[in-house]
């Protein structure tokens, strides 16, 4: 016969049995939940749902689950012009991708990806607006790792090439198709057109290179103030003196604004391609005007030039 003692213990056991059975149960229909939602399968999600909620009507993600199957629901949301396409973007970066965040973790940019390529094939993505650059198709395109059909929705607007968010795109964009090669034409001319969305611009692309590049512009450069606006206008310049052997397109020059930036970043690719003829009047000449563009960049390009002769 066994002891009292002994027959608690055995109730104890069964007690813990079951209470794990209980816990693998509700586990189960949890990422069953999940699992409907990761198919887009609302009317799926619903049924597993509402078993959750009998079996554990405190579950820490019911209310998370049940508002990621409700927008699974309702969507599309509202996107035919580009101010609903504005607010759509809205509800999935405030409502639906926190959601997703306690979800899924680090799947949760998976679950939002195909919600970014409807919202970036609707028809209010389909005409810029330059009041909601983020509602274009070549925003969203990004946002859904599609960097071709970016460029390609770039390339599309009007006189992309002085059009900032077309360039901006379009660095993000073919850096991702190509490499640092191929992004440095867009990049380069958004710096001369608008040099406040450079540090943003870089951020995106996150390229250790040209993170590299622009932190050694500020050092080097230390003649200019690093919280201007404009400071990102003088980068170009700089680059050409750091990498004399880098092939840089700046885009059509005619519609380029004669700004001090730009007449240097010109005089210096000048003076690059007088270099390879070797020391000449030429060159004399345009380092002169180089020294009267600007007294800084002068003694900086001297300085570089006379330790790569060394």
């Amino acid at each position: 016969m066994s002891s009292p003692s002994s027959a608690l213990s055995s109730q104890t056991a069964n007690f813990v049995q079951l209470d794990l059975f209980l816990d693998s149960r509700t586990v189960v229909l949890a990422n069953d939940v999940i699992h409907a939602l990761l198919a887009r399968d609302a009317a799926r999600a619903s049924v597993v749902l509402e078993r959750l909620r009998t079996e554990e009507p405190r579950h820490h993600l019911l209310d998370t689950l049940d508002g990621l199957r409700r927008a699974l629901e309702e969507w599309p949301f509202p996107s035919a012009t580009a101010a609903e396409t504005g607010q759509t973007i809205q509800r999935l970066e405030n409502e639906m991708h926190p959601l997703a965040d306690s979800a899924f973790g680090e799947n949760a940019s998976n679950f939002m990806l195909p919600f970014w390529r409807d919202l970036a094939q609707a028809p209010g993505a389909h005409v810029y607006d330059a009041a909601l650059p983020q509602a274009y198709r070549a925003a969203l395109y990004l946002r859904c790792g599609d960097p071709e059909a970016a460029a390609a929705a770039a390339q599309a607007i009007e006189r992309d090439e002085d059009n900032v968010d077309a360039l901006h795109w379009l660095a993000v964009a073919r850096y991702r198709i190509e490499g640092l090669q191929a992004c440095r034409m867009p990049l380069m001319r958004l710096a001369l057109l608008a040099p406040q969305r450079i540090p943003g611009t870089l951020e995106e692309i996150d390229e250790p290179l040209l993170n590299r590049d622009w932190h050694a512009f500020q050092v080097a450069c230390h003649w200019l103030d690093p919280e201007s606006e404009e400071l990102g206008s003088w980068f170009p310049a700089w680059y050409l003196v750091e990498h004399p052997g880098t092939a840089i397109e700046f885009g059509s020059p005619v519609t380029l604004a004669e700004t001090v930036p730009v007449q240097a970043m010109k005089a210096i690719a000048r003076l690059v391609k007088l270099e390879r003829g070797g020391y000449s009047p030429a060159l004399v000449s345009a380092r002169n005007r180089l020294r009267e563009l600007d007294p800084n960049l002068f003694d900086f390009y001297m300085a570089r030039r006379n330790v790569s002769h060394r």
